[in-house]
């Protein structure tokens, strides 16, 4: 993945990944412009990527200075999350924190696209959940 230097290599890549999830179409859109929807885009500044989110023409999240994969991760993780919510909201355990179904079932969507990926995200919940314990 590292050799994707312009958008449109990424764009085809993260179609590519992207092809085999059972999402919605909407979430398998890659934007190079504001949607102005709470979707993130991608633009290129300096020869490195920029993952930016927008909502009703502000400006809430502005990630410089990307690679490719780190993109490509922010980009499925928030798919993922997606799939991950929903799927706990199908299969919800009467009081039990939904995160103890839809924290592992999103850990194993993103490690099935990129084992790196599927680790980083379960590091990133076991600090969750280290300072937000769930909840009985």
């Amino acid at each position: 993945m590292s050799n994707l230097a312009s958008l449109s290599a990424l764009a085809q890549e993260f179609h590519a990944m992207a092809a085999g999830l059972d999402v919605e179409p909407y979430f398998k859109s890659f934007h190079t412009t504001p949607q102005h929807d709470g979707s993130p885009h991608i633009e290129v500044a300096d020869g490195k990527f920029q993952f930016v989110v927008t909502e009703r023409g502000s400006e809430f999240e502005r990630i410089k200075n990307l690679s490719a994969d780190e993109v490509l991760y922010l980009l499925f993780k928030g798919i993922t999350q997606h799939m991950a919510t929903r799927y706990e909201l199908k299969n919800r355990v009467p009081e039990t924190d939904g995160r103890s179904v839809w924290f592992p079932y999103q850990e194993r969507l993103m490690e099935r696209l990129n084992p790196v990926w599927g680790e980083r995200l379960r590091k990133e919940h076991q600090r969750i959940l280290e300072n937000y314990p769930l909840q009985p």
